[in-house]
């Protein structure tokens, strides 16, 4: 493995502080999950107050990867046998529901 130069945390400190740091960090979340799940992953979302339930059912014929992502944040991967149900109840604010 080749070594790294002492300087390279601060080049990458730099660079993200000339890119404007938070656009970089919140991209990051996003990003973490994969392509949103297709539409034979069912979903039935309820939002509350503070958050909510997400309700996903598999009915895609084969497993799938699947995972919550929230505003702030990406929840669990989880692996969904064809017909398999699996309920979520989160805080905050629903975006979407993901392969992983």
């Amino acid at each position: 493995m080749p070594k790294m130069s002492k300087a390279w945390p601060a080049a990458i400190a730099v660079a993200a502080m000339i890119g404007g740091g938070a656009p970089l960090v919140l991209a990051g979340t996003a990003s973490a999950a994969g392509g949103t799940a297709p539409a034979c992953v069912e979903r039935i979302v309820r939002t509350y107050p503070g958050g909510g339930t997400v309700d996903l059912t598999n009915n895609c014929g084969r497993t799938m990867r699947v995972q919550v992502v929230y505003q702030n944040s990406v929840g669990t991967c989880y692996a969904l046998a064809s017909g398999q149900h699996k309920g979520l109840s989160y805080e905050g604010v629903y975006v979407r529901t993901a392969v992983c």
